[in-house]
């Protein structure tokens, strides 16, 4: 097991880790967002931030909003059930701190002739590796915020902190429309 769970919601209210026999069943058919961080090294608790947000807003029934730390095929395996898979992190691009960027993560076609090691797989290896076993058969998107500091404290930058509702609203959008990333903020 994972000691990832760090915090939990479902439908605006705090919870507990699951204890299903089959974690993968409370995902069943909904929406899961998964938002990744660590709220003491500054900017990279930008997904605890968008969850907080998102807590906050009468969420349907059929959409899960999760926190964790890290992001790998144990996480997914939770959420193998889904209908779709929204990935909230900071990420790297080169843009100036704070730009959101929102990509589908699909599979690529074909069989994985190699992989770098379980230990170091990037998202897109995770989905790969996920959608060739049959565990992930549904539509991922990540949205993104570039980072500006990575360093031990508490709080974002204002740059990512300004970008907290950009990312509540495309997260908004992806769950209501349920394909295609949005434009616009």
């Amino acid at each position: 097991m994972s000691s990832s769970v760090r915090l939990s919601w479902e439908r605006g209210m705090p919870i507990g880790e699951s204890t299903a026999s089959d974690p993968g069943q409370t995902a069943r058919g909904k929406t899961v967002v998964v938002c990744l961080g660590n709220q003491y090294l500054r900017d990279d608790g930008l997904g605890i931030a968008v969850a907080r947000e998102l807590g906050r807003r009468a969420l349907s029934e059929g959409v899960l909003v999760r926190t964790h730390q890290t992001f790998d095929l144990w996480l997914l395996s939770q959420y193998s059930g889904a209908s779709q898979l929204i990935i909230v992190d900071t990420v790297k691009s080169g843009s100036q701190p704070g730009t959101v960027t929102e990509h589908e993560v699909t599979p690529r076609p074909g069989s994985l002739s190699s992989i770098p090691g379980l230990h170091s797989l990037e998202v897109h290896d995770l989905v790969d590796f996920a959608s060739l076993t049959g565990l992930l058969r549904c539509p991922v998107t990540v949205i993104g915020v570039e980072p500006k500091d990575y360093d031990v404290g508490e709080g974002l930058s204002p740059d990512v902190e300004k970008s907290v509702p950009v990312v509540v609203s495309r997260v908004l959008g992806r769950i209501s429309s349920g394909c295609g990333p949005q434009t616009g903020p």
